[in-house]
């Protein structure tokens, strides 16, 4: 008995020792099966691309497929202020509404920014109010952050928190040449909620180039919702040939959402929507944190040089001798790990130097900056980051400095390795 009695005991904190495990990490909100939290989407359409004409359908299709449509508590479109076409207009909203109709959406979640731009608003605000640490909100930003950061404004300080914008490009994050945009995501960053930002999603989705409309190849990778045997398939297929081409880049963030996987493709797409198979959730590979994303920004600035080396094509500058980042790590689907590589990407502070630290624990020592504006990279390795904790980097030195993002690459281990 004693002996049992001890193995019981062994075997119980073996369980609790495990749980911790689990618990450190950040699951995402999706397991397969139920979602933790709500989904909130604004997207554009209105003016300047119609590849909202059929991200806007594919997006409402995912998310009715994967089974968590009933999560959506807020949809707002046609969401360029500044400029708009009437036209555009209209064939945005009979794709938006005639995809609700035919998944079975609640017509009274979805919003047109220049017909009702009041109710967006109070919607955005109310689905933030309704937000708590076992009920957080996800929202996807599918085009300018004007609407939302609106929506934002209007919400309880101490509810944002407990909200998560999700970005793919810098188009959403309020940095376009052709307009003058209020705000950009350093508005919505600087109210308190997460950013995150995954890869650019036009890489593997959009099977055309801008600009023009797509030629006959260019449409085959989207073959299989011409081909379909399911009416609502088909309309997707007829919103994609009125948009000129095949680009639903925007719905890879809502593929992201239920799964955790930053790189959709119009066969992954396929298997969820026309086969029905909901993609297994993963936890991610690499996480990047842009620079301008970092939650505190002291003696440094947002540098939109439209430098094609820089991720995203913007970077943060130095504007003083000592300046710092700061920010939380707190990321969908990104596990904790005792053990992973970690990147800093950086260019100039000749003379200067860099450090970067842990929660108040500087991790490795220091190193100087460069000359010019050639971007580097400065690896550590094993390196243990947990949510919650707190990453920083530090520059004091006299010439200008650049960070363009901190690269988590997490460590997969063979089943038999040893810890």
């Amino acid at each position: 008995m004693v002996n049992g009695n001890i193995v019981r005991a062994g075997l119980s904190l073996l369980v609790i020792h495990l749980c911790a495990a689990v618990l450190c990490a950040h699951p995402g909100p999706f397991d397969g099966r139920s979602f933790q939290g709500r989904i909130a989407y604004s997207c554009d359409g209105n003016h300047n691309d119609p590849d909202d004409w059929i991200a806007s359908p594919m997006t409402l299709a995912i998310f009715a497929e994967a089974g968590v449509k009933d999560k959506l508590v807020h949809y707002d479109y046609n969401s360029i202020l500044p400029q708009t076409d009437e036209k555009w207009e209209k064939t945005h909203a009979e794709s938006v509404l005639g995809t609700a109709q035919r998944y079975g959406y609640t017509p009274a979640l979805f919003f047109d920014d220049h017909k009702d731009l009041a109710g967006a608003v109070a919607s955005i605000a109310k689905a933030i109010n309704d937000s708590s640490a076992g009920n957080p909100l996800y929202f996807i930003i599918a085009g300018p952050v004007e609407v939302p950061y609106m929506g934002i404004q209007k919400s309880d300080p101490a509810r944002r928190k407990f909200v998560y914008c999700i970005s793919h490009s810098r188009w959403n994050d309020g940095f376009a040449s052709k307009y003058t945009f209020t705000h950009t995501k350093r508005s919505v960053i600087d109210t308190g909620v997460h950013w995150v930002q995954i890869p650019d999603q036009n890489r593997l989705l959009s099977t055309s180039p801008y600009g023009r409309p797509a030629r006959e190849e260019e449409w085959r990778p989207y073959h299989w919702m011409r081909d379909s045997a399911d009416q609502k398939v088909k309309w997707l297929w007829e919103r994609m040939q009125v948009s000129t081409r095949p680009d639903p880049s925007d719905a890879g963030m809502a593929y992201f959402l239920i799964g955790g996987d930053e790189e959709a493709d119009p066969a992954k797409l396929r298997q969820l929507i026309q086969e029905h198979h909901v993609p297994a959730p993963a936890i991610r590979k690499q996480v990047r944190i842009e620079a301008e994303n970092f939650s505190i920004l002291d003696g440094f600035e947002v540098e939109d040089r439209k430098d094609k080396g820089a991720s995203h094509q913007l970077e943060l500058r130095s504007k003083a001798s000592q300046a710092a980042i700061k920010t939380t790590f707190d990321e969908p689907y990104a596990a904790s790990v005792d053990k992973c590589g970690l990147e800093v990407r950086y260019s100039g502070g000749q003379g200067g130097r860099f450090q970067l630290s842990v929660n108040g624990r500087p991790l490795g020592e220091s190193w100087a900056g460069s000359a010019g504006r050639t971007w580097k990279t400065q690896a550590f390795a094993a390196v243990e980051i947990h949510e919650g904790d707190e990453i920083a980097i530090a520059y004091r030195g006299d010439a200008e400095a650049r960070l363009d993002y901190v690269q988590l690459n997490r460590i997969v281990r063979a089943p038999d390795a040893k810890r």
